[in-house]
């Protein structure tokens, strides 16, 4: 591969690494416009969408190189983003060249998320003391506790089976509000509002809410609406879900 070839494909992997763990759309784009700056390629043009990225690069002697990336799956992954931008930062300041970049964003690229057993307890800790925070008892604490485990043994064979992610929102809202009625069945003091709200909390999309506004408040109108529309139609689901299980619940009369 030339020169240019190999730079294009540092960038755009470095763009998609962003885009797929949960960065924002500026920030990708200002990842791009860098690291072409310290590659020394004169001419550089970039959209960053949510669900994708154009680019084109165009040399001194007028040659240009245009690129689309489809990006399908996103999640929240921070350090795959942190080890991104270091490598952004070298090959801005032109301590890194391209191929040695390519190598390393290869490697993030191939790094294993936190397995599912350390995120089990994790989520289930989450659900758990937000619990208390919302005015649980810790007879809650321990109802929520087992809905946030749960949930999180739940959600990742759904994202391997590309359930959709509105569908998996509703599921996810429905299964805890399920745990926390049948723990009313098995406990006479439990409260189901506090456990449902606390237990709910690890599933909302404040990240996404976050880069919505951020990505607005910056001018990036598209990504921005497309954000927020995204944020709210999973809050939407989740309430969704967790009334119709409470709909159903009372229809048994249980």
């Amino acid at each position: 591969m030339d020169a240019l070839t190999i730079t294009l494909d540092a960038v755009c992997l470095a763009s998609r690494i962003i885009l797929e763990n949960g960065g924002e759309t500026y920030r990708a784009e200002e990842t791009v416009e860098r690291m072409c700056h310290g590659l020394k390629v004169p001419q550089v043009d970039v959209l960053a969408l949510p669900t994708g990225l154009m680019l084109t690069l165009e040399t001194d002697e007028g040659n240009t190189i245009t690129r689309i990336v489809r990006v399908r799956n996103r999640t929240i992954n921070l350090d795959r983003i942190d080890r991104c931008n270091d490598i952004s930062r070298h090959v801005a300041e032109g301590k890194m060249n391209a191929e040695d970049a390519l190598k390393e964003l290869k490697s993030i690229q191939q790094m294993k998320p936190i397995g599912q057993w350390g995120m089990v307890p994790a989520s289930a800790l989450s659900a758990a003391f937000f619990t208390v925070m919302l005015g649980g008892t810790w007879l809650d604490f321990a109802v929520s506790f087992v809905c946030g485990a749960v949930v999180q043994l739940v959600m990742p064979p759904l994202s391997r089976h590309r359930v959709p992610t509105l569908i998996s929102s509703m599921l996810a809202g429905a299964q805890v509000t399920l745990l926390a009625l049948l723990g009313t069945l098995v406990f006479a003091n439990v409260h189901v509002e506090p456990i449902i709200a606390g237990a709910i909390m690890p599933l909302l999309p404040g990240l996404a809410t976050t880069n919505a506004v951020r990505d607005t408040l910056r001018g990036d109108l598209v990504s921005g609406g497309a954000r927020i529309i995204e944020a709210i139609l999973c809050a939407v689901m989740l309430a969704a879900g967790i009334g119709l299980m409470l709909s159903m619940w009372g229809g048994v009369g249980l």
